[in-house]
């Protein structure tokens, strides 16, 4: 009887697994399992069971362990794929800390860059190579290049760039002021200066 329990709980997991990849990730059903044994396996950590390919070109030595975590997707519907729902996929592979995605958005297919916080999820997301996502197979493959990120900023040039943004507000705080005091537009100096803001 306990056994029974088990196995009805287990079906119920895996059918809410199963709903969850259809309607939130446009997985779908005939292809959850050809997803590849290896690509959930947590024993497949060593990277020297899929070779690393050479980096190309001048790399910049600070950004080679940053490309080893990256992984290249490509053939991805335009329409309806998001860097949300790639997060969501590749999240069973291993921790994400980036996707971006590229290409043109007018173009039927696109491609993203998806990195991950260690090398040892890089052979699980690439087991996927071929996984249906949607309507289209995968194409994943190493990256050869990291993914560019929006520049942090230091504490110092954060605090210049709010100190020139609240000189902006006061600026337009008083000229909204003296908008509201009678005569303004007579005052051509608060005019020019105002119109100058434009």
């Amino acid at each position: 009887d306990t056994l029974h329990l088990w196995s009805d709980a287990f079906n119920k997991m895996i059918k809410s697994i199963c709903c969850f990849c259809v309607f939130q990730l446009g997985v779908s059903l005939g292809t959850l399992g050809a997803i590849p044994a290896a690509a959930l396996d947590p024993n497949i950590t060593a990277l020297g069971e899929i070779p690393q390919p050479p980096i190309m070109g001048n790399v910049d030595p600070s950004k080679i362990d940053e490309i080893r975590r990256t992984v290249y997707v490509g053939n991805l519907n335009s329409q309806t794929t998001t860097a949300d729902q790639l997060l969501e996929f590749f999240k069973q592979v291993g921790e994400v800390k980036f996707v971006r995605m590229a290409g043109d958005e007018t173009q039927p297919t696109r491609f993203a860059f998806v990195e991950f916080a260690d090398q040892n999820s890089v052979p699980r997301a690439l087991a996927f190579n071929g996984v249906m996502f949607g309507d289209r197979p995968l194409k994943i493959n190493h990256s050869n290049n990291a993914i560019v990120k929006p520049p942090e900023m230091t504490p110092q040039a954060a605090a210049k760039e709010l100190e020139e943004v609240m000189k902006r507000v006061r600026e337009a705080q008083s000229f909204i002021s003296a908008a509201i005091e009678p005569g303004w537009l007579h005052s051509t100096s608060i005019c020019n200066d105002f119109l100058g803001c434009f």
